[in-house]
């Protein structure tokens, strides 16, 4: 597995922020998670001005570092009914 921030990680606050991560699995599929710290999630809402949030689920992360990112990810795989349900597929070569 490959992990890939698709932003720039020195641009990340680490205790408020969201980014897309790629993850490229051994087999050929390539997965984005949004990663979020819920700190960000309300300030989005703030930001907005509304009391809800939707869109594509995020897996949370107390602070977002790349340490943080690959622990959760391999936690997440190790529980495949949860990559469809966090991670968009974008490419695959495998099953």
């Amino acid at each position: 597995m490959q992990i890939e921030f698709l932003s720039a990680e020195a641009e990340i606050d680490p205790d408020n922020d969201n980014v897309d991560v790629a993850v490229h699995l051994d087999d050929g599929r390539t997965y984005i998670f949004l990663v979020a710290t819920p700190n960000n999630i309300y300030w989005c809402m703030d930001n907005e001005r509304v009391d809800y949030f939707f869109g594509t689920p995020p897996l949370f992360l107390r602070k977002l570092t790349r340490d943080n990112v690959e622990r959760a990810i391999g936690a997440l795989l190790n529980e495949p009914r949860f990559l469809e349900a966090y991670g968009a597929l974008q490419s695959s070569d495998g099953p």
